[in-house]
């Protein structure tokens, strides 16, 4: 636990300091009449039907999460290539105005506490993006499914191959007119559904931060 602990609050650390200088680039870079900051008047233009985004996150995920019966500690990080592409243009009013999304993505992990060495695979997303008039903050709901491949021992996934169901929330922030910075936090559940003898699967969470950029 000492452990996990100490590897988190490294990530966070370097995570913050990745955000503040970022974002330190972008805002300087507008003084100098170089690279303006996004204009909330323009985001939403970037939400529209057929656009384009490509994002690179990375973070760390901890079980046993919830379902902890008999299941062991398995951390792990997890890098993911991501793109995007608009099935529609911003809709409606109020608090739910936004669009959808429709995500392609592939992930590797490593294992830093616990049996095994890696998980990988790819994942379909379905995301929600809340698009408000004159925000920067474009805030998202998303589900995704999956395969993976995964070296934990087979008396926890049942076999090599499995599916994962992931759930995420979280927020991207605009510090460019094409680029934002994002953070998440995020569920991915693996297990072989049912397919291997054993099937204890994997249930693991925690916090994502990525960068994105919309063309």
């Amino acid at each position: 636990m000492r452990f996990a602990l100490e590897k988190m609050r490294k990530f966070s650390l370097k995570a913050l300091l990745f955000v503040v200088l970022c974002s330190g680039v972008s805002y300087g870079a507008d003084a100098i009449g170089e690279t303006p900051v996004a204009d909330p008047d323009s985001i939403e233009a970037l939400f529209s039907r057929g656009q384009f985004e490509g994002a690179l996150t990375s973070g760390a995920l901890f079980s046993p999460f919830l379902a902890t019966l008999n299941r062991p500690t398995i951390n792990y990080t997890i890098t993911e290539v991501q793109v995007g592409y608009m099935l529609g243009d911003v809709k409606g009013e109020g608090g739910l105005r936004g669009n959808f999304e429709f995500i392609g993505e592939g992930f590797g992990s490593a294992i830093f506490h616990g049996p095994g060495s890696f998980i990988a695979g790819i994942t379909l997303w379905g995301r929600y993006n809340f698009v408000q008039p004159g925000w920067r903050f474009v805030p998202f709901l998303q589900a995704g499914a999956g395969l993976t491949s995964t070296d934990v021992p087979h008396r926890y996934v049942g076999q090599p191959f499995n599916f994962n169901l992931e759930l995420g929330a979280g927020t991207r922030f605009f510090v460019a007119p094409r680029w934002a910075l994002a953070a998440e936090f995020r569920y991915q559940h693996i297990s072989n559904a049912n397919t291997g003898r054993h099937n204890l699967g994997i249930n693991a969470a925690g916090p994502i931060l990525g960068v994105s950029y919309f063309f």
